[in-house]
């Protein structure tokens, strides 16, 4: 039976039992017969005006990225029975492969470097007491030995994996009295840290607890010119400036930990309002390669754990902000983990475009949804397999473990949003994705995962 017909023959029982919770909408297949889906991505003939007709224009199905961009604007005028694609966006670059890629960190990233650029002039940054250093094979709970799965305890408890599959670096100006004043990284590109600390006064380090005064998705709006706040240290610091400063520490200071060249833009402004009519700035950062090509920097995908469990491929989300409370001064920052590319699998020159990503998925949701989204051309990291539970006695999911020893990925998935939605949306995230190559959707929201 395929998935297909095993989703509706389980949605039929739902159905008829009595008690039993009926599937979200959204996920319910539309009442055209599979041979009708099949044909959804066919792209209709654009109809003739003044100044184009069909003969000199015939949409494509797929292409490249020049063909991609060169449709973008007349893709976002088709009109969908249940979704409106309001704005999308693909890379710059000519083609978009498929590469098989490792996390790593970048050689040249010096790590006392990046503490002298926090602590420098206040600390001396390379006297040891201040640094914690981890190796590949270290025992990640000291009390216990060192395993490398999951063992059940003589009380009947498991104990996790305890064995690090990365190393890391950590600096903190007194761990006892601040553990976050200070940054950690390690083998998988990632980094987080903080100048101020969480002690920050009146609870300015958590961005979370503040109310957002204003958003400015930078990708498709240019803030007001001249647009000023107050920062909490009671500095005026500009939008424009703000802009500058955090992409600058992210291409001067944090690009060095990547294993190849990126660069980084500011994607997404929430401005937070602060105690003392005062504000904060959040920044939501994206990277893009040497190419052109656009990563997806969501924080919160969903757990595939029926993928994981049966070994198939899953995704794995990695993403990228900083908090600023004060003018120029990081409270906090993250880059997820970073890939280096080893072999390229797919040419990239004949991906689904938008029209036709966007018919397939209209064809897969229910008729009555109604979603107002925006879709951008981006790189996802696929977990190919999770083996560990037809391996493990105690199988347990470990995402550090799948980024570190697991066989990965990064594939073009046209990655479809609610308008509004952010990447701070935790488990109420909501992407459809599809699979700019096969055609595959991936739907994650109301706190479940589907393949369509």
């Amino acid at each position: 039976m395929t998935k297909l017909k095993a989703f509706l023959a389980a949605a039929l029982v739902c159905v008829i039992a009595a008690g039993c919770a009926e599937m979200p909408d959204s996920l319910k297949e539309s009442a055209a017969p599979e041979s009708e889906a099949s044909e959804a991505v066919t792209v209709p003939q654009p109809s003739a005006t003044a100044e184009q007709t069909e003969a000199e224009f015939q949409p494509a199905e797929r292409g490249d990225m020049n063909v991609i961009r060169s449709q973008l604007d007349y893709d976002l005028q088709k009109t969908y029975k249940n979704i409106t694609v309001e704005w999308a966006r693909a890379g710059e670059g000519s083609v978009m492969p498929t590469y098989d890629v490792r996390t790593a960190r970048g050689e040249d990233f010096d790590i006392y470097s990046h503490a002298e650029y926090l602590f420098g002039g206040r600390l001396d940054v390379r006297d040891e007491k201040y640094w914690t250093h981890e190796n590949i094979g270290d025992p990640m709970y000291k009390d216990y030995p060192v395993s490398d799965e999951p063992e059940l305890l003589p009380d009947g408890n498991v104990l996790n994996l305890n064995c690090l599959t990365f190393a890391t670096d950590a600096f903190r100006e007194d761990a006892k009295r601040d553990m976050w004043l200070g940054f950690v990284s390690n083998t998988k590109g990632e980094i987080w840290g903080s100048k101020t600390g969480s002690r920050a006064p009146d609870g300015t380090y958590y961005h979370d607890s503040f109310d957002t005064a204003a958003r400015y998705d930078l990708d498709r709006e240019a803030p007001p010119e001249g647009l000023s706040y107050t920062m909490y240290g009671g500095e005026e610091w500009s939008v424009g400036d703000a802009i500058k400063f955090v992409e600058g520490f992210y291409n001067s200071e944090i690009a060095p930990s990547d294993p190849q060249a990126y660069t980084y833009f500011a994607k997404t402004l929430f401005v937070k309002s602060l105690p003392g009519d005062t504000f904060g700035y959040l920044f939501v950062m994206q990277k893009r390669d040497e190419a052109g090509n656009f990563f997806d920097v969501d924080r919160h995908y969903l757990t595939d754990m029926e993928a994981i469990e049966s070994g198939d491929p899953f995704m794995i989300s990695s993403g990228n902000m900083c908090w600023c409370s004060q003018k120029e001064t990081p409270a906090r920052y993250t880059k997820g983990h970073s890939v280096e590319y080893t072999l390229e699998t797919d040419s990239g020159d004949s991906l689904l475009t938008l029209g036709a990503a966007a018919d397939i998925l209209s064809e897969k949701l229910a008729p009555n949804i109604n979603l107002n989204l925006s879709a951008e051309l981006n790189y996802v990291t696929v977990c190919k397999s999770y083996p560990y539970y037809s391996v493990w006695e105690y199988p347990t999911y470990y995402e550090y473990l799948a980024l570190t020893d697991c066989e990965l990925e990064i594939k073009p998935y046209w990655c479809f949003r609610p308008v509004g939605s952010s990447s701070f949306d935790g488990d109420g995230a909501e992407i459809y994705f599809v699979d700019a190559v096969s055609g595959e959707v991936v739907a994650m929201f109301y706190g479940e995962v589907q393949r369509r």
